[in-house]
């Protein structure tokens, strides 16, 4: 069961940050946390901050920002940046800063964006900083995968809505790869199962006693259309229907395109039902049924 709580944006994980910026000669450092990817052709990332901040001073569409993301040794320092305002304290003393593309970021932080301000949205009492990224710097010591870091390696900083710092865990699975294993596994159990005689006689012969072939469908976990195929099949040739032998015969029928498309204006004039075309030319209610829908 669910209960309530006060209601909060619980979107997580969200990942630790220090926003640097140049203002008339001097350089100013900021934790951020609540960051998004906007855009991946062009690069597009969005920055929210809190408009009391006092680094907004600083920050308007033109300028040039650094992303700078720690690891977990890092932490005091990146917790200090976020609890400490920049008006009472020179967070770039913590640092060691260089300079790209005339803007500074931080040389210890393993992973760094260099990001041009495009747009600012204002909600409520956050504004959004619209960036595109200029640059991606990493440590060149770091092993990438499809030129990605993995994030083990980063080993970035993590923040709850808890009000406490996480560190990243194992890895427990990769994308793509993950879904399309479960998927392969879901196709199985959809798939036709193998069913013997005796039990598609059982079924046949349930249905002459008036049981519905959605009700033998759920009993036997088969789909009711292949039910209704077997029953036709079932009622035109007897037990003979049923058998593999019969299956094996109804596959091997081969027809021209010109023979098919005849079958089937035969059927949609009215002149053949499904059941006579089935006898008459041996072929099976189910590819009957996708002539009928390739037609269409």
């Amino acid at each position: 069961m669910k209960k309530a709580i006060p209601k909060a944006p619980l979107v997580y994980p969200l990942p630790i940050a220090l926003l640097g910026v140049e203002h008339e000669t001097k350089v100013y450092y900021t934790t951020v946390s609540n960051l998004s990817v906007m855009g991946e052709m062009p690069p597009i990332i969005g920055v929210m901050i809190d408009k009391k901040r006092a680094i907004m001073k600083q920050l308007d569409v033109g300028s040039m920002i650094s992303i700078n993301y720690p690891d977990t040794t890092m932490i005091d320092k990146a917790d200090l940046c976020a609890t400490v305002s920049g008006e009472t304290f020179d967070k770039a003393s913590l640092f060691t800063t260089d300079y790209l593309l005339e803007t500074p970021y931080i040389d210890e932080c393993p992973v760094v964006l260099i990001a041009h301000i495009i747009d600012i949205v204002s909600i409520k009492r956050q504004r959004v900083f619209v960036c595109e990224v200029r640059r991606t710097l990493i440590e060149d010591t770091l092993a990438v995968d499809r030129n990605i870091p993995s994030m083990n390696i980063l080993d970035p900083i993590i923040y709850g809505r808890d009000g406490k710092y996480y560190k990243i865990g194992s890895v427990i699975g990769k994308t793509s790869l993950e879904g399309r294993t479960l998927y392969q596994d879901i196709k199985k159990h959809m798939a036709p199962k193998p069913y013997s005689f005796h039990c598609k006689l059982k079924i046949c012969q349930e249905k002459d006693a008036g049981k519905s072939y959605r009700k033998l469908a759920k009993a036997y976990d088969v789909y009711h259309e292949t039910i209704e195929d077997w029953y036709a099949l079932y009622t035109m040739f007897g037990r003979e229907g049923l058998t593999k032998a019969f299956a094996h015969k109804l596959a091997k029928t081969q027809f021209t395109k010109a023979e098919k498309a005849d079958i089937v204006r035969r059927i949609r004039s009215g002149e053949l039902t499904y059941r006579d075309a089935c006898q008459r030319y041996m072929v099976s209610l189910s590819r009957l049924r996708n002539w009928m829908k390739k037609t269409r």
